[in-house]
């Protein structure tokens, strides 16, 4: 029985990880590209934090099995979280400064849908397959 609990809670970790890097990770690379933000692209950094960011998902849905809304919003209010307090990125440096204009709008949505996913897409995944497969 606790064998059981154990390979489940590391199917779900792994869900909400693997997740992570193909979503979260591309999206760094190509709006790095694309929008060519200023901060340095640390791909073993980013890798390292969301390993943290999703073990910390992977618990709250294990002891709290929320739905894909409410996990993607519980991953958004971290997230932003994470980003005034720690991170401070330049759109939060120019809220802090009150220089907001059409970038940082620009940016808070797409930090949003970022933060948003992070968390909500593995939890839609393990309540649409692992969970209704019945798998342990």
């Amino acid at each position: 029985m606790m064998k059981d609990r154990i390979i489940k809670s590391l199917k779900i970790y792994a869900v909400f990880f693997l997740f992570a890097l193909l979503i979260n990770l591309t999206m760094e690379i190509v709006m790095k590209i694309i929008v060519n933000i200023p901060e340095s692209l640390d791909i073993s950094g980013i890798i390292i934090f969301f390993s943290i960011f999703s073990f910390f998902g992977a618990l709250i849905f294990i002891f709290k099995s929320y739905r894909p809304k409410k996990m993607g919003l519980c991953s958004l209010v971290l997230g932003f979280v994470l980003e005034f307090s720690f991170m401070k990125p330049d759109w939060v440096q120019n809220i802090y400064a009150l220089k907001i204009g059409g970038d940082v709008i620009v940016a808070i949505i797409v930090t949003s849908f970022y933060w948003f996913i992070a968390w909500g897409i593995p939890s839609y995944v393990i309540h649409k397959y692992l969970i209704k497969s019945g798998a342990p």
